[in-house]
């Protein structure tokens, strides 16, 4: 049976009313905020070429979606995984689970050129806490931004055999991140670079290369980062490349309407050269988070382009 003693834990209820508070204080209190409720729903494709038995693992989930813009850049977001396919994944897998259940607020501070964004919930990746961004854009071509998260781990999910699944961990992990942006306007091309500490106690640094296309983007990433399950290796550092394919589906214009159904707004694939250490393991706090649209609305980048320009609602 499931236990929920985690939400009772005093601390933690102190940090978060803490927050909420903090996070309600910035919110203007003049005028009906305009809001909006996205209903959307899209498919995750995992496959690895691992086991001599069958040429690929295949798992294939539906993964429908609730965005609730409340207004104020507050966000109230929630998605699951629906089963189709599963060839060689964990039993676990064949279970309906939820995914994501967050809450997130932006903070745009435009004289002094500082954006933040906190998000709170459970997120991707079984991962539940506390996440807080900063983008910093210093000017036209570079932008400076972080990350710092502090999370557990989680799961829940059922199938119609009365098998359910129900675990809040209690290991802290921590995330801390530092990069830096930079724009080339006549290419539409981005150079980035991010290194820090991982959710695997593990430090490594990616550097990218994304040229941006109407609706979609190309990139080709390299990493170096610390070995933390291959213990096989001699090396005390992996070197790990490959590529990422992002495509933005339409409709590309953002709706108006106070109710929106849409199919999910990207198609992501990564490829890596080399996988399986465990490294440089991240969460996601956005249903929809990709490597193509800024963390936070920003106008900078990708950020101008007519796709992520956020939409008021009409009344």
């Amino acid at each position: 049976m499931c236990t929920f003693a985690w939400l009772f834990d005093t601390c933690m209820i102190r940090k978060l009313v803490i927050i909420l508070l903090l996070a309600f204080s910035f919110v203007g209190a003049n005028g009906q905020p305009k809001q909006q409720v996205e209903l959307f729903c899209g498919a995750d494709l995992y496959y690895a070429d691992v086991n001599f038995i069958r040429l690929y693992n295949v798992l294939l989930n539906l993964t429908p979606g609730v965005k609730y813009h409340m207004g104020h850049d507050w966000q109230l977001a929630a998605q699951a995984e629906i089963p189709v396919v599963n060839e060689g994944y964990a039993n676990r897998y064949n279970m309906i689970r939820l995914s994501l259940a967050a809450v997130s607020k932006q903070f745009h501070f435009p004289d002094a050129k500082q954006h933040f964004k906190l998000s709170a919930g459970l997120f991707g990746s079984e991962r539940y806490g506390a996440d807080l961004r900063w983008m910093y854009p210093v000017n036209s071509w570079l932008m400076l931004n972080a990350r710092l998260g502090v999370v557990r781990d989680w799961q829940l999910g059922f199938d119609f055999d009365d098998n359910t699944e129900c675990d809040f961990g209690s290991k802290w992990y921590s995330l801390a991140l530092l990069g830096g942006n930079i724009w080339l306007d006549p290419w539409h091309t981005e150079l980035r670079a991010t290194g820090g500490r991982y959710l695997g106690k593990d430090y490594g640094c990616e550097c990218e290369a994304i040229r941006h296309f109407n609706h979609c983007s190309v990139s080709l990433f390299f990493q170096l980062h610390e070995l933390t399950s291959s213990q096989y290796r001699k090396k005390g550092h992996s070197e790990t490349g490959g590529f990422r394919l992002i495509v933005m589906l339409p409709p590309y214009k953002k709706s108006r309407e106070k109710v929106v159904f849409r199919p999910a707004s990207n198609f992501n694939m990564t490829y890596y050269a080399q996988s399986g250490d465990g490294t440089m393991k991240k969460y996601f706090t956005d249903p929809e988070e990709n490597g193509r649209t800024n963390a936070i609305d920003v106008d900078w980048g990708t950020g101008k382009f007519e796709e992520n320009q956020p939409v008021a609602v009409e009344e």
